[in-house]
């Protein structure tokens, strides 16, 4: 009985640390390296006003001044490929859930998501169609 106790513990408490290790791993702030939604390579100009941070629970993306999406975030990262869902805070996304997927590899973070109702990507794309934003993120040092 202990040593199941234990191991209920153990697996717990070793969930929770890889979910904090991942949470801080993705905090901080992004630069956009690229962005394309629905098959469509958004323009240089447009894609270096971009921004991301990532706090514990907000996930916040800006064009310059302009709040472009602002939500909770929580995440898979137990699954291949690791799995993002984004709940939205204000406008007409408020209580709405994103569904994507992430990868992170050093400094340059993958993100590919479906806006509300449209399901969760399988790849790493935006094919015309798809209705997919794939955005690739290299991460800012102070």
């Amino acid at each position: 009985m202990i040593v199941l106790a234990a191991t209920v513990c153990f697996s717990g408490c070793a969930a929770a640390t890889q979910k904090m290790n991942a949470s801080n791993n993705l905090q901080g702030t992004w630069s956009c390296v690229s962005a394309t939604v629905d098959g469509r390579a958004l323009p240089a100009e447009t894609i270096a006003l971009f921004r991301l941070t990532l706090t514990e629970d907000r996930y916040k993306t800006v064009k310059g001044d302009e709040v472009l999406f602002d939500s909770t975030y929580t995440f898979n990262s137990s699954t291949n490929p690791k799995q993002i869902n984004m709940v939205g805070t204000e406008g007409e996304l408020t209580g709405k859930e994103a569904q994507g997927i992430y990868v992170l590899e050093g400094e340059v973070l993958r993100v590919c998501y479906r806006m509300p109702g449209l399901g969760r990507p399988h790849v790493f794309e935006s094919a015309i169609g798809s209705n997919s934003y794939y955005i690739i993120w290299k991460r800012q040092r102070p």
